[in-house]
């Protein structure tokens, strides 16, 4: 049989070759703590009602009862429409609760917490496009709120408006520092690696670094953008100048060893692999980039055993795995095997693995 030539799976921004992030998996950090806190930090002061609010015990229906007598005995006060719609989310009526601030807002169309809550409304039953003109509107009449902020820069993702992404990312920066950006930067990091929308995330991500130049996360961040994009040699010159300063960050050193497998620079990125299983010898993805560069250099034994020691790793991505070590498999005539690993790969999401199995274990079964 004919080797088949070990060929570089997928790309830098799909496939295979988005490998950087596996194991840096987000965690929302901060934003819940508003979205789940800040309902309660903003009920409105109301003099008149807040007796009436909330008993003790927390029982929204009784509250209810004596907001619909406080709204029939003064229909004009726009608080009284304001806390019934607040007291409606409590109880998840949210429509209910818009119609509350609708007439809040006709009343008093310059009240921001009016916009804010009917923002939280609308976000809950995801009418996205009505919570971002809400959201937006509060911005304008109460634009050194924090939590707006926040609220506007989640919304803002989901509807993908980068340039209220950059505003707000660059506001809430100034204002929260580093505590802001170490919680939020990993959750833009995995939204962009999804969306491919790269040249919108270095915009926003070269706005952030005029803040700051020394951040190391921005540098790592527009280092992967980069990557990301496929300007491998770009990426390289960016990695190197950072490890200057600091030569012993992994995050980096596994990227430079990515750009390089991907440069074809195979010796050099076996090199910086092994560095790196040196110091997390259980790192199953590691295995299996070291494994994938060892099918590169066409010592399939060696890679076959490093990508089974990824796949039996509890820290892998194994889909990535079993597509190299089925190509370990077929280049040493292990044909049914290796159609067996392609397909456990195909099941685990690794697109390519299909363009394998279609090539090689079609014809296989056919000759059979």
């Amino acid at each position: 049989m004919a080797k088949n030539q070990y060929q570089r799976t997928g790309t830098a921004s799909g496939g295979t070759g988005s490998r950087y992030w596996r194991s840096r998996s987000p965690y929302l950090g901060v934003l819940p703590f508003f979205i789940f806190t800040g309902i309660f930090l903003l009920y409105p002061t109301y003099s008149v009602i807040t007796g009436a609010f909330q008993d003790e015990k927390g029982q929204f229906e009784e509250a209810l009862i004596n907001l619909n007598l406080a709204v029939e005995s003064k229909p004009n006060d726009d608080m009284a429409w304001l806390t019934r719609g607040i007291v409606r989310i409590h109880m998840s009526d949210f429509s209910s609760a818009v119609v509350d601030f609708n007439k809040a807002i006709y009343l008093n169309p310059s009240r921001p917490k009016s916009y804010l809550y009917r923002y939280i409304a609308y976000s809950r039953t995801e009418n996205y496009q009505f919570a971002f003109g809400d959201i937006n509107h509060y911005l304008t009449l109460a634009p050194s709120d924090t939590l707006g902020r926040v609220y506007r820069l989640e919304i803002a993702l989901k509807l993908k408006e980068y340039e209220a992404v950059n505003e707000d990312m660059i506001w809430l920066y100034k204002t929260m520092g580093d505590f802001f950006l170490q919680d939020y930067l990993p959750i833009l990091n995995t939204h962009f690696d999804a969306s491919k929308k790269f040249a919108d995330f270095q915009k926003i991500l070269l706005g952030l670094r005029q803040i700051n130049p020394n951040e190391i996360l921005i540098s790592e961040s527009l280092i992967q953008n980069t990557y990301q994009m496929g300007q491998f040699e770009l990426c390289l010159s960016q990695v190197d100048d950072i490890l200057k300063r600091d030569p012993q960050n992994a995050n980096l050193l596994k990227l430079k060893a990515d750009a390089l497998f991907y440069l074809n620079r195979i010796s050099e990125s076996e090199t910086i692999y092994l560095t790196l299983l040196d110091r997390s010898p259980s790192d199953g993805d590691l295995m299996a980039d070291y494994g994938h560069c060892l099918l590169q250099l066409e010592r399939y034994n060696d890679a076959d055993l490093w990508l089974s020691k990824s796949i039996k790793s509890k820290n892998s991505t194994p889909a990535y795995a079993y597509l190299g070590r089925g190509i370990a498999r077929y280049n040493l005539g292990k044909i049914g095997v290796a159609c067996a690993d392609w397909e456990r790969s195909l099941l685990l999401g690794e697109k390519s693995a299909s363009k394998w199995l279609e090539k090689h274990c079609q014809e296989n079964s056919l000759n059979k």
